[in-house]
């Protein structure tokens, strides 16, 4: 199942923050988002009129969604008044929701969002709820009782001591316990160059509080006019992390990069606002299309069905130059069988390939214009039809000759498997294959550079095994 997470936070008309920006990150991510409105805000990229309160619908809303799905992360936004925020408490504590709270109360063009000093009530009850707290400089020096504007590097151990006094409000007792929590002060360091998140990790060792830090750091840019969203959009990206199984840190190290690539890319609105362009780029929607080609051709000839493992087909594409599995594109949950016929479990998304995605980055290091890779099923009499009667270049790996450092992950293995095709036949064979070994199932592996070159091999394949 497709993870889920919630988000309670204020409507923004623009869409580039407020529970829109969250809906639409935990779309890019890859998790499925639902969502409850505290309140409808009036305002653009660059003026904040106003906002009416929804607290008497919040209620009515949560318990809608939270009785119904099981949603165990959730990113909470704006919090526009303390019958809003007891609602939420209570949310909260009786679904043992792990929360990433993003304490803001003032808009992005200085306007207050909530009711005045509600910070004092945030801080009390909802602190020891949070496992991320994301502040940005101003709430991080009001929460910390600091001054921290103009801080640098050289203030490093200043700025630990101010995470280290957040983080403790986080925890009921004042005391580091054993769930471990985290601060992100966002933007709190500043030289010429660079701006500079903080990380403070908690953790228990031999009952003595424990704190990690990690400092990030991002080219500062020169952008005139007002950039809107931009705290929504990367405490939203944490909680879809973790929904997603990562750990904290990870979550919060994945969140940062999620956000360095969207900051590079702006929509850019008239009378100089600015919003986080979360859409693909061309080149990715290409990669996205080319995959759709090879699959619908797939899924119309019921005989393809013969081909799909027990593991379940996938069908990977990469970009031109990639270097990562963020870079690769491949079908959430594979293809399987429905009613005879070969049938996409999710959507086509870069990131949610594994073994196939890892082909192709071995496969691009000795031939860089190797684009896709599709794994299908293993008999010993298509190899032999493949070899006998059509032009495709076959490699059999067998599996029991790796190395034993290798054999102890998957990845290796990868590696292995591409690195021994060229050593044997100096190219990337059309199709690597192997019989398995103790775990692992007999595999045909066929390599392609393009939806037409990939379609031409199937269907080869296809005429001989009928």
């Amino acid at each position: 199942m497709k993870p889920f997470c919630l988000t309670i936070a204020g409507s923004d008309p623009t869409s580039g923050a407020g529970i829109q920006a969250d809906i639409r990150t935990f779309d890019r991510i890859g998790v499925h988002p639902f969502s409850a409105i505290t309140a409808i805000t009036y305002q653009t990229a660059i003026n904040f009129y106003g906002y009416k309160s929804l607290s008497d619908e919040l209620g009515k809303q949560l318990d809608a969604i939270l009785e119904t799905y099981p949603i165990q992360h959730v990113k909470v936004g704006m919090i526009p008044d303390a019958k809003s925020l007891d609602i939420i408490k209570h949310a909260i504590v009786d679904h043992n929701l792990t929360v990433v709270l993003d304490p803001v109360t003032i808009s992005s063009v200085g306007e207050r969002i909530s009711s005045e000093g509600l910070e004092l009530e945030v801080e009390r009850e909802l602190f020891p709820l949070a496992t991320v707290l994301t502040p940005n400089l101003e709430e991080a020096s009001y929460y910390a009782h600091r001054d921290l504007a103009n801080k640098s590097l050289d203030d490093l151990e200043f700025l630990k001591e101010a995470a280290k006094a957040i983080i403790k409000k986080m925890y009921i007792d004042e005391k580091i316990s054993e769930v471990q929590k985290a601060v992100v002060m966002k933007s709190v360091g500043i030289d010429l160059n660079n701006i500079y998140d903080l990380t403070c990790v908690s953790q228990l060792i031999s009952g003595e509080e424990n704190y990690k830090f990690k400092v990030f750091k991002k080219p500062k840019q020169i952008v005139h006019g007002n950039i809107h969203g931009t705290g929504c959009v990367f405490s939203s990206a944490i909680t879809a992390y973790l929904s997603l199984g990562n750990s904290l840190s990870e979550s919060l190290e994945k969140a940062e990069m999620f956000f360095d690539e969207r900051f590079s890319d702006f929509i850019e609105l008239p009378n100089k606002g600015r919003i986080l362009d979360l859409t693909l780029d061309k080149e990715k929607v290409d990669i996205i299309n080319q995959i759709k080609e090879i699959y619908n051709y797939i899924s119309n000839n019921r005989t393809f069905s013969k081909l799909i493992p027990e593991v379940r087909m996938n069908i990977s594409g990469s970009l031109p130059n990639a270097t990562s599995k963020e870079q690769i594109a491949g079908i959430e949950g594979r293809i399987t069988i429905v009613g005879g016929y070969p049938k996409a479990s999710g959507e086509i998304k870069f990131g949610v390939s594994d073994h196939t995605a890892r082909l192709i980055l071995e496969a691009k290091k000795f031939d860089n214009s190797i684009n896709f890779v599709l794994n299908l099923k293993y008999k010993s009499e298509w190899i032999r039809k493949i070899e006998e009667e059509t032009d495709l270049i076959l490699q059999e790996i067998d599996r029991d000759l790796q190395p034993k450092e290798v054999m102890k992950t998957e990845e290796s293995t990868m590696q292995w498997l591409i690195k021994k095709s060229i050593k044997e036949i100096g190219r990337i064979a059309d199709i690597v294959w192997d019989k398995g070994s103790i775990g692992k199932e007999p595999m045909i592996r066929l390599f392609g550079k393009s939806p037409e070159d990939v379609t031409n091999k199937l269907e080869k394949i296809i005429q001989v095994i009928e």
